[in-house]
């Protein structure tokens, strides 16, 4: 049996970062990472600008072989945990090997949600999740003539551009009324189709898939309402789940992913999370949410991993620090361009009954946001076209600035949020 001080479940930047501060802080500790990819740490990011050929493929691996040897980081691809006994200290793999730990970091990240509907298996119906997915569909794309989304998501916006690009004649399938109108409201649901639709793409409102059409080989989609579109390719982007079946018999708490606190440390001695499987406790908010993006795993490696040195601490730490462990502290942002329009999120997106929502710009103008605010303090915002407004956003969220008589301005673009700060 296989015996080290910090082990770490999943290879991407969440425990890759941790890996790599563990050792700055830890020169002789020994390190593993296990999993279950066959490729090395490469940008998830990235993927859509390769398959729009906007990056080499070569710029996809963000750290080589040779950087695990050099931190004498030992690296275990191509396995999965399929058991965490935290009894024990022990990590089954699906190679049957057993590695028994003194500290756990979990950062295995999500899976992507698959349509389970007749056709499933066609040719022609992609995931973007991996390099392997990104190399099928871009060879796909060079020969096909008619594509489909399906999903109002990110990625759903990463295919429309992709397939547009290429030249296909595109057909977005939604279930809402509007891209992400259920998250970003009615006015940005129809700016963000406003946007799509002026570079070409259909989209289709209120609808699902029930059915892909071929023989081998995508022909086509069939929808809920009955109707149906040709298409030699689909890009399907319905959101992940959480990649926690190996934590099933543990003693890890778990809800929709798993619970830590601000230091990112579950409830069970010895073991953190990090990245997308993290249910962390944000202190800036005051309560416990999960935030799936690459600079957010990346941050929490950057915690996870000193904090893995300094020890897992008591639940109370004393007044005045946590024991030479930091907390993780960030206003979550995440950018996406819908072509050459930006679109940012930024803190809480979750909207509540307590939750106010002041629209600043317009559809005429282009650029909108929708910014939430709690008690007078804004915890949230969604930005289209308003790179101006992300920095000050940022710190006004991160500060809990009370807005006070000037809230009646939010809606003017005229008005500079930097003026908030001021106060």
């Amino acid at each position: 049996m296989k015996k080290v001080k910090y082990l770490i479940i999943g290879g991407g930047i969440a425990g890759t970062t941790a890996a790599e501060f563990i050792r700055m802080n830890d020169s002789s500790g020994s390190i593993t990472i296990v999993m279950e990819e066959p490729e090395a740490l490469y940008s998830r990011v990235l993927l859509p600008h390769y398959l729009r050929d906007q990056v080499p493929y070569e710029r996809l691996h963000v750290r080589k072989p040779e950087s695990y040897t050099e931190k004498n980081i030992d690296l275990i691809k191509g396995v999965r945990a399929d058991k965490v006994n935290t009894q024990n200290n022990q990590v089954q793999l699906s190679s049957g090997d057993i590695i028994e730990y003194e500290k756990l970091l979990i950062a295995s990240g999500g899976k992507v949600n698959r349509l389970d509907i007749p056709g499933k298996d066609l040719k022609g119906v992609t995931y973007l999740r991996t390099i392997k997915d990104v190399k099928g569909i871009k060879e796909l794309m060079s020969k096909d003539k008619n594509s489909v989304v399906i999903g109002g998501g990110f990625i759903g916006i990463e295919y429309a551009r992709s397939f547009i690009q290429a030249g296909l004649k595109t057909t977005a399938i939604i279930r809402e009324p509007y891209f992400w109108s259920n998250v970003v409201g009615e006015n940005m649901g129809k700016l963000i189709n406003k946007i799509l639709q002026e570079k070409g793409i259909q989209i289709v409102s209120e609808n699902g898939v029930s059915e892909f059409i071929g023989n081998g080989s995508l022909s086509g989609v069939k929808l809920t309402s009955g109707k149906s579109i040709p298409a030699e390719i689909a890009g399907v982007g319905i959101g992940i789940h959480m990649d926690l079946e190996h934590l099933s018999d543990s003693d890890i708490k778990i809800n929709k992913g798993i619970i830590t606190n601000e230091y990112l440390e579950t409830q069970t001695e010895n073991v953190w999370a990090a990245g997308d499987t993290a249910e962390f406790y944000d202190v800036i908010f005051s309560k416990h949410h999960q935030m799936g993006n690459w600079s957010n795993a990346a941050a929490q490696g950057k915690v996870a991993g000193p904090n893995m040195v300094a020890g897992w601490g008591p639940p109370n730490p004393p007044a005045g620090g946590g024991g030479g462990r930091e907390q993780f502290i960030t206003v979550s942002a995440y950018t996406i361009s819908i072509f050459d329009v930006p679109f940012t999120f930024m803190g809480d997106p979750l909207v509540d009954g307590e939750t106010e929502i002041v629209e600043r710009g317009s559809i005429e103008d282009g650029k909108l946001g929708r910014i939430h605010l709690k008690d007078g303090i804004i915890t949230g915002a969604a930005l289209i076209d308003l790179s101006v407004d992300r920095r000050p956003m940022e710190e006004l969220i991160k500060n809990r600035v009370k807005i006070g008589v000037e809230k009646g301005k939010l809606a003017n673009l005229n008005f500079s949020l930097n003026n908030l700060l001021k106060n």
